[in-house]
């Protein structure tokens, strides 16, 4: 399955303290300062908000803008690290090939050599076999290390592709498109097979669900954009797709409501009495 359809619900869970974030009591604060989503997507839909764009205030877009620039220092973060680790497992990768295991010599005849020279080889024989098991150690040592920072590299990449995902899906709900349509949007984008490259790219922009649901809807564009290397293709969503997936973003009608007019204003009463009587 593809990160442009995530399956994730628009509701974040709160975190524990990361670096460059608040407190947790901070974290539940500004989900609290822009409501609570998972109230509104459990009440039954009235029809009226679906393709809506959310209108927040400027206190409330401050919070946001806060929120999500602490996503971002977390993803810069967590890829300083990996490219720590990567400099790493370079670094035990050439060490390896620099050592050769040492050569245990056989056992040495006794009766073929003098008592000193036997004893001389038989020494020497010990050595190698301690020298072969330190060598022996290390390499597994080297090994289990490279392995750990595989995963481990494997791990916050994952991490980041679910802070992205997350980002992702909370700009989606700004620019008022459902997970219904964002899932269907990302399942045309992937049949389409465009790289991890350039699908973190879109997770990434700011326009990223306009993004998806414009190629998704202009399928020669999407197609064109599989035929590029990734460089190309990010230079082309960038410079012409981009703006055209802003347009998609509903327009929000900003006229104020109609002032109510009390009904029956500008008609003359009606007389009250019996039927045909008249008032002088």
């Amino acid at each position: 399955m593809s990160e442009l359809q995530p399956e994730e619900s628009y509701v974040e869970e709160p975190e524990g303290v990361e670096p460059g974030e608040g407190t947790e009591a901070e974290e539940l604060e500004t989900e609290d300062s822009l409501g609570d989503p998972e109230d509104s997507e459990s009440a039954p839909d009235s029809g009226e908000n679906h393709g809506k764009s959310i209108e927040f205030s400027e206190e409330q877009q401050k919070i946001f803008n806060e929120a999500l620039g602490k996503k971002v220092y977390k993803l810069r973060e967590v890829e300083r690290i990996l490219a720590a680790k990567e400099k790493e497992n370079e670094e035990l990768r050439a060490k390896i090939p620099e050592q050769q295991r040492p050569d245990v010599p056989d056992v040495p005849d006794p009766f073929a050599l003098s008592d000193e020279e036997y004893r001389k080889q038989l020494a020497d024989r010990e050595q190698a076999l301690i020298q072969q098991a330190h060598y022996d150690a290390v390499q597994e040592a080297q090994r289990a290390e490279q392995q750990r920072l595989i995963e481990e590299q494997a791990r916050l990449q994952q991490e980041a592709m679910m802070e992205s995902v997350k980002t992702y899906a909370t700009r989606a709900k700004q620019f008022g498109v459902s997970q219904e349509d964002l899932q269907v949007a990302g399942n045309t984008v992937a049949q389409f097979g465009i790289n991890d490259d350039l699908v973190n790219y879109i997770l990434q922009d700011d326009h990223g669900p306009l993004i998806t649901k414009y190629l998704s809807q202009n399928l020669t564009e999407l197609e064109g954009l599989t035929q590029m290397g990734t460089a190309q293709a990010a230079i082309r969503i960038a410079t012409e797709i981009k703006d055209k997936a802003a347009a998609l973003k509903p327009k929000v009608n900003t006229a104020p409501a109609p002032i109510d007019t009390p009904q029956g204003a500008g008609v003359a009463p009606k007389s009250k009495g019996p039927k045909g009587a008249t008032f002088e």
